[in-house]
């Protein structure tokens, strides 16, 4: 089997394992929040994302307050989270930006997102892709990365270039499923220790 119709069945199968695939970053009501939330996350579990969070929010709700809070205070909030004092800079940074050149909404382009400090290729497109399905790019994280090397999508190891041959796999109108579906696949049962025991078995029996 080619490795194209190997992504689509791929695709296909972990799709019916997850059917209803979203965001398990919880603690959002905007998409200026998800786009806070989605920052926070880099090396970061979804779980405790949503612990810090839920205080953040309470405080600073929408890029104006963000954007004016003291720096130390946003710092403290955020505290438990990996590398919390470079994203506490990069939120408040972004939410400048956003309210004083997007009236307080986040763009909708990725060209545009990608400005943004602490905004790249992989954050970009989970926010474009789950809120508004919009096919601009695939997002891939380390659990993205896990399963297209194990299923011979890829030869790269750097995130964006694994992210423009899933790009060149998948026609651009599923590109919005990929990053949502392999990264439950990839957590729940595709995990770094068992990754060979543990994935799924395809319908035609494929060896890889």
């Amino acid at each position: 089997m080619v490795r194209k119709e190997l992504a689509k069945q791929l695709l296909v199968e972990i799709g019916e394992i997850y059917p209803d695939a979203k965001t398990e970053l919880t603690n959002w009501k905007t998409p200026f929040q998800f786009l806070v939330c989605i920052m926070l996350s880099a090396q970061t579990t979804d779980k405790q994302v949503n612990k810090v969070t839920k205080k953040l929010f309470e405080k600073y709700p929408n890029a104006k307050l963000l954007s004016a809070a003291k720096l130390n205070d946003v710092t403290n909030t955020i505290g438990s989270i990996n590398y919390f004092k470079t994203k506490a800079k990069h939120i408040v940074q972004t939410a400048a930006i956003i309210e004083g050149n997007y009236a307080g909404e986040p763009p909708k382009e990725l060209v545009e997102l990608q400005k943004l400090p602490g905004v790249g290729y992989k954050t970009a497109n989970v926010f474009l892709n789950d809120l508004y399905k919009s096919n601009q790019g695939i997002a891939v994280d380390t659990h993205v990365v896990r399963v297209a090397m194990t299923y011979g999508l890829t030869k790269n190891t750097n995130p964006t270039k694994i992210a423009h041959d899933l790009e060149k796999l998948y026609p651009k109108r599923d590109w919005y499923k990929v990053n949502s579906l392999f990264v439950l696949y990839g957590r729940y049962i595709l995990k770094a220790k068992k990754r060979v025991e543990e994935k799924v078995v395809l319908k035609e029996n494929i060896v890889l």
